[in-house]
C-alpha cells in the first residue's frame, strides 16, 4: 500500500482486507462484509475510513453499487529501491561502488522502502540464512541493532570508512567483544574487541528483506 499521507492502522487493515478479499474471490466486499472481518459494527464507520482511502487516491468506488469498491493504479504501483553497490557475505570487502542507478522491486508496497536500500550479495558466509551469491538484501539504514540481527557492519581503520561484511551481530558482555557470525558451518565468525569495535566499526544498517531474481531479471 502506497501513499505520501499517513494512514491509520485500521484504513490499512481495511485496504489489506479488501486487496486479498479481491485476490481470492475475484470481486470486491460489501461494506457489511468489510465490517464483519474487522470487527465493525456500524456500516457507517466502514464508509468513513472508505471514503478516506478514496480520498488519499489508494480506492475509488462506484455510487449505489454494493461491490462498487476499486482499487487504483496508484495504490498498486510497485516500488523501487535503489542498489547502492555490493557487500560481502564473506571477508569484508568495499561497499557501495555500483553506479548504474539499478532499482530492486518490491511489489505493492509490502516493505516500508523509507531509509532503505539494497546491495548485492557476494559471497557464501551467510546460505544456512537463505541468503545466496548474487541475491539482493534490502538495508533500512540504522546505526543500532539487537543481538541476533543481520547487519551490515562497516570497518572505518582511522575514520576512513574502508570495507564491510553482511553478517548476525551478536555482542559479548561475557568475553568483552563483538562476534560477526557468518551462517555457514564451514566459516569462523569474526571476533572483534569491544575497545576496537567502538573505534573502528560501525553499524550501517540492518537486513529487513532478501530479494532473489532469476534469469536476465534486472
Amino acid at each position: 500500500m502506497s501513499s505520501s499521507e499517513q494512514t491509520s492502522e485500521m484504513q490499512n487493515r481495511m485496504y489489506r482486507f479488501i486487496e486479498q478479499y479481491m485476490q481470492r474471490e475475484g470481486m470486491p466486499p460489501t461494506n457489511r462484509e468489510i465490517g464483519q472481518a474487522l470487527g465493525i459494527g456500524s456500516t457507517g464507520h466502514v464508509d468513513y475510513h472508505l471514503t478516506i482511502l478514496e480520498k488519499k487516491g489508494l480506492i475509488s468506488r462506484q455510487p449505489k453499487k454494493s461491490r462498487g469498491i476499486k482499487l487504483t493504479e496508484r495504490a498498486t504501483q510497485t516500488q523501487g529501491i535503489p542498489v547502492i553497490g555490493s557487500i560481502a557475505a564473506g571477508e569484508p570487502l568495499d561497499i557501495f561502488t555500483d553506479t548504474d542507478q539499478r532499482t530492486v522491486d518490491l511489489g505493492r508496497g509490502n516493505i516500508d522502502s523509507e531509509n532503505a536500500y539494497a546491495l548485492v550479495v557476494k559471497g557464501r558466509s551467510m546460505i544456512e540464512e537463505h541468503i545466496c551469491d548474487g541475491d539482493y538484501v534490502v538495508i533500512k539504514q540504522q546505526h543500532t541493532c539487537q543481538n541476533g540481527d543481520i547487519v551490515v557492519a562497516v570497518h572505518i581503520p582511522d575514520g576512513i570508512q574502508g570495507s564491510a561484511t553482511l553478517k548476525r551481530f551478536f555482542q559479548e558482555k561475557e568475553h568483552d567483544r563483538v562476534r560477526l557470525q557468518p551462517a555457514n558451518s564451514e566459516l569462523e565468525p569474526i571476533l572483534i574487541p569491544k575497545s576496537v569495535w567502538d573505534r573502528e566499526w560501525q553499524i550501517q544498517g540492518k537486513v529487513i528483506a532478501i530479494f532473489r531474481q532469476y534469469g536476465n531479471a534486472a
